[in-house]
C-alpha cells in the first residue's frame, strides 16, 4: 500500500500516466526586498490558516502518540515566537508557516528521504517538526544549528518524506534533506540560486546548467520550456533575470503563475511582514499584513479557512479555533494526506480524532 502525504503530486495523464511531484518554492532576493513565494501542487485539499500564539506549553506528539493508546511524551517546549501556519491536518500540523520573527519553513516531497534517528531525541509528527522550528527559533542558522539537537521526525508508516526550505527575514536560505540517516544541510554558500523542487538540489542545479543562461550549450527557449519537470528551469530563469522594479511581491506572483499556479499559493514579504495567498477554489490574492495580528499569550488561536470568501487584507476575518472546528479540519484533512481510502473509517482514525481532542483540550476551547 502506498502512503502519501503532502507528496505534491499530481495524479493523471497530464503529462505523464505516471505520478509526478511538482511543488516549488523560492526567495527573490535583493538589497531592499526579500519575497518567498510557494506551489502547493498536489489536489484540491481542504486546510486552514492558523495563527498560533507565543508563550503556549507544547509537547511532542509522535505518530505512535496519534494513532495507539500511547499517551507518553518525553519533550515539553514554551512556544517563544507567534507563527502563522497553513495546516492541512488540523493544529498544530501545518505544512509551512512564517513566524513573527520571519523565519519561513516549508516541506516538499522528496522520495530519497531516509528517518535521521538520535535515541536521546523524542519523535515527533513530521508537521508538528516544523511547528516546532516555527515555535523556538527567529533564523534559519538557529534550526540548522539545533538539528541534531532536536526532535527526531516521525513520517507516516510506510511514506518516503520531504526535504525543507527555509528563509528568514535578513534574506539566510538553506535546504535540509535526510539522506543516508543524515542531516544533508546546504545554506547560502552551497546554494547558487534560492530555489528548490522535488529533487535533491544539486541534481536539479547541474540539469539547469546545459542552458545557455548559465553558459550552456542548449538554447533555453522559455516559451516552449512549459512542461510539468521545467518548473526548475523557468523558475531558475526569471529569478536569475529579475530586474529590480519596486514590483518584487507581483515578481514573484508572475514565477508561481508561470511554472504552473499551484492548488495553495502563497507569497510572503518577510522584510515588511506582509503574506499574500490564494487556492485552487478562491482564486482572488488575499493578504494578511502579519504585523498587525496578535500572537499574545492571552488571546484566542484564530484560523481562517484556506479557501476563504473574504477579500483584500484578512486580518478581521480570523475566527476562534475550537476544538469542535479543528476536529472538522481533521476529519477532512487526515484521509486526504494519508491517501488510504480506508483510513477514513478505521478504528486508527477513530483513535487518532479522540487523541488530538485530548491533546488540544487545554489549548483550544470547547
Amino acid at each position: 500500500m502506498k502512503f502519501l502525504f503532502l507528496r505534491c503530486f499530481l495524479l493523471g495523464a497530464i503529462v505523464y500516466s505516471t505520478v509526478i511531484s511538482a511543488c516549488s518554492a523560492f526567495l527573490l532576493k535583493g538589497k531592499d526586498h526579500c519575497v518567498v513565494g510557494f506551489n502547493e501542487n498536489w489536489k484540491t485539499m481542504p486546510g486552514m490558516i492558523v495563527v498560533n500564539k507565543r508563550d503556549v506549553q507544547k509537547r511532542n506528539i509522535s505518530w505512535e502518540n496519534l494513532s495507539t493508546d500511547n499517551s507518553q511524551y518525553s519533550k515539553e517546549w514554551i512556544s517563544k515566537y507567534g507563527s502563522v501556519t497553513f495546516n492541512l491536518l488540523g493544529y498544530d500540523f501545518p505544512c509551512y508557516g512564517v513566524n513573527e520573527k520571519g523565519l519561513f519553513l516549508v516541506e516538499l516531497y522528496l522520495e530519497e528521504t531516509s528517518k535521521v534517528v538520535n535515541p536521546s531525541q523524542a519523535n515527533m509528527f513530521w508537521a508538528q517538526w516544523i511547528q516546532y522550528q516555527l515555535d523556538n527559533y527567529k533564523s534559519v542558522q538557529e534550526v540548522v544549528d539545533h538539528l541534531n539537537k532536536g526532535p527526531n521526525i516521525d513520517w507516516w508508516p510506510n511514506a518516503a518524506g520531504s526535504h525543507f526550505f527555509l528563509s528568514d527575514a535578513k534574506g539566510n536560505t538553506a535546504t535540509i534533506a535526510l539522506l543516508d540517516g543524515k542531516y544533508k544541510v546546504l545554506t547560502d554558500k552551497d546554494m547558487p540560486m534560492p530555489l528548490l523542487c522535488n529533487n535533491q538540489y544539486n541534481k536539479d542545479l547541474e540539469a539547469v546548467k546545459k542552458f545557455d543562461f548559465l553558459g550552456g550549450n542548449e538554447k533555453f527557449d522559455f516559451s516552449q520550456q512549459g512542461k510539468w519537470e521545467d518548473r526548475y528551469n523557468r523558475a531558475y530563469f526569471m529569478l536569475k533575470n529579475y530586474q529590480y522594479d519596486k514590483k518584487p511581491v507581483d515578481y514573484a506572483w508572475n514565477i508561481l503563475n508561470s511554472i504552473h499556479a499551484g492548488e495553495w499559493q502563497t507569497v510572503i514579504d518577510l522584510k515588511n511582514m506582509n503574506l499574500s495567498f490564494r487556492s485552487d477554489l478562491k482564486k482572488e490574492v488575499k493578504t494578511i499584513d502579519l504585523k498587525k495580528l496578535d500572537f499574545s499569550k492571552n488571546t484566542s488561536v484564530k484560523f481562517l479557512d484556506i479557501h476563504t470568501e473574504s477579500l483584500g487584507l484578512v486580518n478581521r476575518n480570523f475566527e476562534i479555533l475550537t476544538l469542535n472546528k479543528n476536529n472538522e479540519y481533521v476529519e477532512k484533512g487526515f484521509p486526504i494526506g494519508y491517501d488510504n481510502k480506508v483510513f477514513g473509517t478505521s478504528e486508527t482514525f477513530v483513535k487518532l480524532k479522540a487523541n488530538i481532542i485530548k491533546f488540544f483540550k487545554n489549548i483550544l476551547p470547547n
